[in-house]
C-alpha cells in the first residue's frame, strides 16, 4: 500500500481515516488487524452479532480506503509546491 505514497503522507492519512472511523468500528479494525479474532470473538466481545460485527469491519475498512486514496486538499498540494 505505501509503494505508492510516502510514508509520511499514508501515516497522516491513515491517522485521519481513524479519526472518521466511530469508536466501534475503530476498536473492531484493530482487534481484526492486530489481534487477530475471528467475527464470532469480536461478537461475543463487544456484545453485537457476527453479522454486525462484519458490517462494521467493512465499514471502517472501506473509510480507510477511502481516505488513503482519497486526493490531497488543494492548500497541501499548493504548499509542497513552494
Amino acid at each position: 500500500m505505501t509503494d505508492k505514497l510516502p510514508l509520511r503522507v499514508f501515516l497522516r492519512r491513515g491517522r485521519r481515516s481513524l479519526r472518521r472511523m466511530t469508536v466501534l468500528q475503530r476498536t473492531i479494525f484493530f482487534d481484526i488487524r492486530m489481534e487477530d479474532l475471528s467475527y464470532a470473538q469480536l461478537a461475543q466481545r463487544h456484545g453485537i452479532s457476527a453479522e454486525q460485527a462484519e458490517a462494521e469491519f467493512a465499514a471502517a475498512l472501506r473509510i480507510f480506503m477511502r481516505t488513503l486514496y482519497e486526493p490531497e486538499p488543494w492548500w497541501r498540494r499548493l504548499s509542497h509546491r513552494l
